[in-house]
């Protein structure tokens, strides 16, 4: 039985896939706090919330020998077998992208506060300790009232004056893509540039809120196909009799997929942030370094030290990193053709684009796209 709360698709592939291959008989028991009649079955998967009732319910099925598996942390003071995401490592994946852009400074934004929130968080700020400021929380429910989590208007309030008071640049992980999206709309509203000020990264990579933005969203996938597969084989186990694991089953995040949110280096000196935003508008036609200069206000000569002693790296090599960032997202998220990626990306030709991209991601531009979607999908 399953009683899975939200029906988020993804842990239902990965149980059916599991379900599918050792003969399972699945019923569907979503927010139920009995089982349906005539339900005689050998274990449930569950995701143990807020509803008290639940709770109850699946203490009661426990007690008449029923193997039960919570696939979310939620409710870590009940002592249920568990298979569940690493939420701390996905935490420390999202710092890691942040190092690898220039973020120095981050924030940590939920409408809500749980274990689960609290793990990711934890992730982060072990993920940023030591190159950076401590990274500050901003949690809703904490701010204002529950009954006013929905409202805008308090939301803007009390969350956008905070946004607006950060030192710049400064980096934002998300609870989920929802929180993300809300982060990013309230950004815009108050004239935050993401992601050249405020870079935003959410979990759950859901392509369908991340890629209808505004800007689309950087998230990091915590394989939730991966969590319900993981809880079906625990449950297996259990129904076979095995004792239960001492400790959760954690099951890796699959990565950062970057979307434009994150897709600037940032950094604090306001010359060399306007000259990377210009290089950024065009990668097809960019400006040369005179232009260049001449557009920031400043000298060749100046601007070649500036990039060389912000980013260790000269302004052709930063050119270059950011054609292969855009043709790496244009592999992932279209259909084109390597030759016009090629193109759209400004390499004079398909087969200086394959050396260039061979020499930074160890595979040619077609064999990434086909591993990149493997692995995603």
């Amino acid at each position: 039985m399953l009683m899975i709360d939200p029906p988020i698709p993804q842990r239902f592939d990965g149980i059916m896939r599991f379900a599918r291959g050792h003969g399972w008989r699945i019923t569907l028991a979503n927010r139920l706090v009995r089982a349906p009649r005539g339900w005689s079955g050998d274990g449930a998967i569950v995701t143990l919330r807020d509803d008290p009732a639940v709770a109850r319910f699946a203490e009661g099925l426990r007690g008449r020998g029923v193997p039960v598996v919570d696939i979310t942390c939620h409710r870590p003071e009940m002592a249920l077998p568990r298979a569940i995401p690493d939420y701390e490592g996905a935490g420390r994946m999202a710092a890691a992208h942040f190092r690898e852009i220039g973020i120095r400074r981050c924030v940590w934004f939920s409408t809500e506060w749980s274990a689960v929130q609290a793990g990711f968080c934890r992730g982060l700020e072990e993920g940023m300790a030591g190159v950076s400021e401590p990274v500050s929380r901003i949690v809703l429910s904490k701010m204002v009232s529950r009954s006013r989590l929905d409202d805008a208007d308090r939301f803007a309030k009390a969350v956008g004056t905070r946004l607006v008071a950060l030192r710049k640049p400064v980096g934002v992980l998300t609870y989920n893509d929802e929180d993300a999206a809300r982060i990013l709309s309230l950004c815009l509203d108050v004239g935050i540039a993401v992601p050249e000020e405020c870079a935003i990264l959410g979990i759950g990579n859901d392509s369908f809120v991340c890629e209808n933005q505004p800007v689309p969203l950087s998230s990091v996938n915590d394989d939730l196909e991966g969590n319900g597969y993981a809880g079906a084989e625990l449950l297996e186990r259990l129904m076979d009799g095995e004792a239960a694991p001492a400790a959760p089953v954690l099951v890796p995040c699959r990565g950062v997929v970057a979307r434009r949110s994150t897709d600037a280096l940032l950094v604090e000196n306001p010359v060399l942030r306007k000259a990377l935003s210009i290089l950024a508008a065009d990668l097809a036609r960019p400006p040369s370094m005179t232009q260049l200069s001449e557009s920031v206000g400043v000298s060749r000569s100046t601007l070649d030290r500036l990039f060389l002693r912000e980013l260790g790296r000269p302004a052709h090599a930063e050119l270059l990193r950011r054609r292969i960032v855009r043709a790496k997202d244009m592999l992932r998220d279209t259909t084109l053709a390597v030759s016009d990626i090629s193109a759209e990306c400004g390499f004079c030709n398909p087969g200086y684009f394959a050396v260039a991209f061979a020499r930074s991601e160890g595979v040619t531009p077609a064999k990434w796209r086909r591993c990149r979607r493997n692995w995603c999908g």
